[in-house]
């Protein structure tokens, strides 16, 4: 199976228990965000809250990750 590398940062209120930010890892080519946000053990209920980015742009959780992409999560919350 062929696989890729990604870098994934995150910040405080992600809480995945799995890596550090900036960690590097290997996944299976052809991973998806949402696909990866699995293999981080973030339940598919959550995933609605987390906002995927890779190079500043904004990506949907179809986004088929590439080797060597910067893999960026936030969580969406709000306040007022």
């Amino acid at each position: 199976m062929k696989t890729i590398r990604v870098t994934v940062h995150f910040t405080g209120p992600v809480d995945i228990k799995k890596i550090k930010s900036g960690t590097s890892m290997s996944i299976p080519a052809d991973t998806t965000a949402s696909e990866l946000l699995t293999l981080l053990d973030i339940s598919e209920p959550h995933k609605k809250y987390v906002m995927v980015m890779v190079a500043d742009q904004k990506q949907d959780l179809s986004y088929r990750l590439k080797d060597n992409d910067e893999v960026r999560l936030w969580l969406l919350i709000g306040g007022g």
